[in-house]
């Protein structure tokens, strides 16, 4: 009898008799499989999705050797997704802000109690945490998190605030490589973004976080300071904000979906800067080469402001402050985060 050790993804050693065993069998045993928690299924903002191209691009270069199922985060696991989870050996939670302080409140990540001892090990991807400092991360929360995320791995997050918030819960396990969308934005491609301004400019507004008299300061300032203005909708109610500004033939929407926005962008023929209030947006143009001024509306931005020297300004600088940034050159210079990345990504590799 013929007979031999092999070690599962589980890291257990089985014995298997060559003579009786079927080699398809054995291939399944030994076959790595990593869970992906997609987070631009049921969304309404298009952020999600560029959040996602970004991360599959990422674990494409790292989880080669596995085989990859696909699971929701907004909405909750079906019986299906139940069963595939047992065969998975660790899920990989990707981008986006799933977190939170009262996860038992607020659903971003669709997950509770039971599925606590139904989900396999979640290892964060760039996650970042959605609750501003004044909240207090309550019990719920805690335990949850504990028994979800996975204690072998390093997880990544997005920002430093999200970094201390998995510190405060009990994680030592945690660096932050800021979201994947900025991983490809390195100091030769950061060179190739033009530092002054452009002829014409695309806007873009948010619809959750509005400040009627502040946000019409700036787009008045673009359409007197461009030639042409093109407005793009990321989230589902972006235009019945723009609506409500009355500028109407001041300013052309183009189609609100990603592959009308990469058009725009990708236009070689088009000097174009972006001016807008989504983070997500104003990556996007980044990784265009375009130069983008990104107007941070929440704690969330600004952070990355502040981690990554990304272009952003608070929206209630003082006006002139913003101005400034839109009307004068300057150089968009990244600071990547080259060692952490690294490390995140080493932990799957063979």
């Amino acid at each position: 009898m013929y007979s031999v050790k092999i070690k599962t993804a589980s890291y257990k050693y089985i014995k298997i008799d060559l003579n009786a065993f079927d080699i398809n069998k054995l291939n399944r045993l030994s076959m790595k499989r990593a869970g992906i928690l997609n987070t631009s299924i049921a969304t309404e903002n298009t952020g999600d999705h560029i959040i996602m191209d970004g991360a599959i691009k990422q674990l494409n270069t790292v989880l080669n050797s596995y085989q990859v199922i696909q699971f929701t985060s907004h909405e909750r696991l079906s019986s299906q997704s139940y069963k595939l989870q047992k065969l998975v050996d660790f899920n990989i939670a990707c981008g986006t802000n799933l977190l939170h302080s009262h996860m038992g409140l607020i659903k971003q990540w669709n997950v509770g109690f039971f599925d606590a001892f139904k989900i396999k090990p979640v290892v964060l991807f760039g996650v970042g945490w959605r609750s501003q400092k004044k909240r207090k991360t309550d019990f719920y929360t805690k335990w949850l998190l504990r028994k979800l995320l996975s204690h072998e791995h390093l997880h990544s997050v997005r920002d430093s605030y999200s970094e201390q918030k998995l510190i405060d819960a009990g994680f030592d396990n945690v660096i932050n490589t800021g979201c994947p969308t900025i991983w490809s934005l390195d100091k030769d491609h950061c060179r190739s973004i033009p530092n002054k301004r452009a002829e014409n400019a695309l806007v873009v507004l948010t619809d959750y976080s509005r400040d009627y008299e502040l946000d019409r300061e700036i787009l008045e300032h673009v359409l007197n300071e461009y030639k042409k203005v093109f407005f793009w909708c990321q989230g589902t109610n972006d235009q019945e904000y723009l609506n409500s500004f009355d500028l109407s033939g001041r300013i052309e929407v183009i189609p609100s979906s990603l592959n009308a926005y990469n058009q725009l962008l990708s236009d070689e023929n088009l000097s174009l800067d972006y001016v807008g209030t989504r983070l997500h947006g104003g990556i996007r143009a980044l990784q265009h080469k375009r130069r983008a001024i990104i107007v941070g509306v929440d704690h969330r931005a600004i952070q990355k402001g502040i981690d990554f020297n990304l272009p952003v300004i608070d929206r209630y600088e003082p006006m002139d402050s913003i101005r400034t940034m839109i009307s004068e050159p300057f150089e968009t210079d990244i600071k990547l985060p080259e060692e952490n990345i690294a490390r995140w990504k080493e932990q799957f590799l063979p």
